[in-house]
């Protein structure tokens, strides 16, 4: 008899797909393959920067698969997950990136997509052969067309894992059932159901219309985790998983994981690594180029420092070096450079040049 299992901070009826448990230990790249979407779903994530034809591999803007390869190096990856924007409006450039992934890492390297398209036979068999492994859908606004359910059918047909992956929005519990009592009928592969969240770019329309955050620190909307726990329980029996993906995981877990992973091969001898994967290192921000060989040369005559215990930027006039060590002898840099001197700080960054700064510390 199944029942509804805790899986990190998810729930879940029967076991996660391969593409969900590659992302629990932060081994999937993200591939933002572009950001055009044709669907106009009024709850859309996606910043409005973005929703343009860019392409980001994890947290950096590329424009080039050997790009996305190096970044999938850099954090040990195990498969790829493509998203956008939705990918399909890009067909061609898919194949061309999953082809190369798998030409470069070998046929284990798993490729799931996400598409609310509703895609021809012709368009799937096309990605199919390129090795996609896995494919999950999302009908645009919730609302399943007898178009979406023959791109479905047809999904099925192939040799791949076929999903539904969709948020779980409080007052469409109606929209909600239909689509997972569709994937039972024609016995997909899995269902996702993703907690609903306010972002910045749809917090206007979501406010509006009378969505709220369950509390003020998280941007999960009030009732969406009660509704997907409610949806679980009414199909604990289900012969495909069902799961609920938390906000809480995908920053928690997903995020964390591959953070770590990247911290991993990013970060220099004098860093410290955080349980979060971020990194602790101070920084020295001078005033020109010149001063910057002036510091460097003072860090290794007068402090004995190896040129290989601090990093320079010479773009942003920035060296970085432990942050213990700078907290020792700042005092003394900024009186010995006390004209060239900006500011020295001790950040927690993300592993990734110019990474977001979660923490700054003025010394």
């Amino acid at each position: 008899m199944k029942k509804i299992s805790k899986w990190h901070e998810n729930k879940i009826v029967g076991k996660p797909i391969k593409g969900c448990q590659l992302c629990s230990l932060g081994a999937k790249l993200v591939l933002f393959v572009t950001g055009e979407c044709d669907s106009n779903c009024f709850y859309c994530p996606i910043m409005k920067e973005r929703r343009q034809d860019i392409i980001f591999a994890n947290e950096q803007q590329i424009s080039s698969v050997d790009e996305a390869i190096k970044e999938a190096e850099m954090i040990s990856a195990l498969g790829v997950g493509i998203t956008g924007g939705d990918p399909a409006i890009t067909i061609e450039r898919v194949v061309s990136y999953v082809s190369e992934f798998k030409k470069h890492f070998g046929l284990d390297f798993h490729c799931h997509l996400y598409t609310s398209h509703t895609l021809t036979h012709y368009q799937m068999k096309i990605l199919f052969n390129s090795g996609l492994d896995e494919i999950r859908f999302h009908p645009p606004r919730l609302k399943l067309t007898q178009e979406m359910k023959d791109a479905l059918l047809i999904a099925n047909s192939l040799d791949w894992d076929v999903g539904i992956e969709i948020p779980a929005i409080p007052d469409k519990e109606k929209e909600l059932l239909e689509i997972i009592n569709f994937a039972l009928d024609i016995d997909l592969d899995f269902i996702n159901l993703n907690e609903f969240e306010i972002t910045e770019a749809n917090v206007e329309i979501l406010t509006k219309m009378n969505y709220l955050v369950r509390n003020n620190v998280s941007a999960a909307v009030e009732g969406s985790e009660e509704l997907a726990v409610k949806i679980l329980q009414r199909f604990k029996k289900s012969p495909i998983p069902i799961h609920y993906c938390s906000s809480r995981y995908k920053d928690n877990t997903q995020l964390k994981n591959r953070l770590l992973r990247r911290a991993d091969k990013y970060s220099n001898d004098f860093d410290e690594i955080t349980e979060d994967g971020l990194l602790v290192r101070a920084r020295i921000i001078v005033d020109n180029s010149e001063s910057i060989s002036t510091v460097t040369k003072i860090l290794v005559s007068d402090y004995r420092i190896r040129e290989k215990d601090f990093e320079v930027d010479e773009k942003n006039n920035t060296v970085f070096l432990n942050w213990l060590v700078a907290k020792r002898i700042c005092e003394e840099l900024k009186t010995k450079l006390a004209n060239a001197i900006l500011n020295i700080e001790i950040i927690h960054q993300y592993p990734y040049p110019k990474g977001i700064i979660t923490y700054l510390e003025p010394l």
